[in-house]
């Protein structure tokens, strides 16, 4: 088997690193090439050092903020709070009816003859 008198771009490399070629020529000269065997583990490590500050950003960008529980129970507590507030002011006001409504005199009919 001949060697390849050229090295094989970055490309055709990073696509071997991940399995998507299958080329017994690379394969042999990777297997004797320094050049080309450094060039893979550089590939190697911006591929790791991508993925990790991908993941990290992804696990910043998406993870809630550290207060978030006591927010929402703050929240919740005030939305409830309103609620209690609510009922309290409508019991009132509805007292205010329904006394009206009792201290309202009818006027007397008159009798039918």
């Amino acid at each position: 088997m001949r060697p390849l008198l050229l090295h094989p771009s970055r490309r055709a490399l990073q696509d071997w690193l991940h399995g998507d070629v299958d080329d017994a020529k690379l394969d042999a000269h990777i297997a004797v090439c320094q050049r080309c065997a450094n060039s893979l583990e550089q590939l190697a490590a911006d591929a790791d050092h991508d993925a990790g500050d991908l993941a990290g950003a992804l696990a910043l960008a998406l993870a809630p903020p550290e207060d978030l529980p006591s927010r929402l129970e703050q929240k919740v507590s005030k939305r409830l709070d309103s609620r209690v507030m609510f009922g309290v002011l409508s019991d009132l006001f509805a007292a205010g009816i329904e006394t009206s409504r009792l201290l309202m005199l009818e006027e007397p009919s008159e009798p039918d003859q």
